[in-house]
C-alpha cells in the first residue's frame, strides 16, 4: 500500500512539473528531460510512472480537473450554496468562476496550450470534453434551479463558453477592453435571462 500512495504522490508531481514546465514553453518543446527535472527526477525514472509525454499530458488533465473542481465543491458546500436562492447562488459560482478561473493567466496560458493540441489529438480532446461536461454539469446543478433542465444546458454551455473566451481574451486584450468589468455586466444579463424564463 505504501508503494501504490509514493506512486501516486510522484504522478502528482509529474504533472504538477509539467504544469510548472508549460508555464515557461509550449508542450511541443518541453521534453521528458524538461518536466523530470522540474519534478527532480531522474527522467528514466520518469518513465516508471509514464510511458510517454502524452500519458503525462492525459494525466495532467485529469489531475488539474480534479484539483478545481474538488476545490471549487468544498468552497460551495462552505458557501452552503444548494441552500441559497438562486441569484445569491448564480453570483457567487460565477464570481468564484472569475477569480480562480477565467481571470487565472497562469491556468488560462496552459489551456490555450491544451486547446491547441487538443485540434489535433483525440485523447487530448476526449479529456477536454470531459472537462468541459464536468464544469457545465456543475452549472446546470445551480441554473436547473429556476429555469428546466434542457433551458440550464444550454445556459450553461453558453456561460461556459463565454467564460472560456473571456480568459482568452484576458491574456491577449486586457490592456485594450475591460475584462473584468465585461464579466460583471455578463454575470448581470446571465442572472436577467434566467429569471426572465
Amino acid at each position: 500500500m505504501g508503494r501504490r500512495i509514493l506512486k501516486d504522490t510522484r504522478r502528482e508531481e509529474i504533472a504538477q512539473a509539467l504544469y510548472r514546465c508549460l508555464l515557461r514553453k509550449p508542450f511541443a518543446r518541453t521534453t521528458i528531460k524538461d518536466i523530470a527535472k522540474e519534478a527532480k527526477l531522474n527522467h528514466g525514472m520518469l518513465h516508471y510512472y509514464f510511458k510517454n509525454k502524452e500519458e503525462i499530458l492525459l494525466y495532467f488533465l485529469d489531475w488539474i480537473v480534479a484539483l478545481h473542481l474538488d476545490d471549487f465543491r468544498k468552497w460551495a458546500k462552505k458557501q452552503k450554496l444548494e441552500g441559497r436562492n438562486f441569484n445569491e447562488a448564480l453570483s457567487l459560482a460565477l464570481d468564484y468562476a472569475k477569480k480562480k478561473i477565467t481571470l487565472n493567466e497562469e491556468l488560462a496560458k496552459i489551456f490555450i496550450e491544451v486547446w491547441e493540441i487538443a485540434l489535433y489529438h483525440k485523447k487530448v480532446r476526449t479529456k477536454l470534453q470531459y472537462v468541459y461536461t464536468e464544469w457545465i454539469g456543475e452549472l446546470v446543478t445551480i441554473i436547473g434551479k429556476k429555469t428546466s433542465k434542457k433551458n440550464a444546458a444550454m445556459l450553461s454551455v453558453a456561460t461556459i463558453a463565454f467564460l472560456e473566451g473571456i480568459s482568452l481574451f484576458h491574456i491577449m486584450l486586457s490592456d485594450i477592453y475591460p475584462i473584468k468589468e465585461i464579466l460583471n455586466s455578463f454575470e448581470k444579463k446571465i442572472e436577467s435571462v434566467i429569471n426572465d424564463r
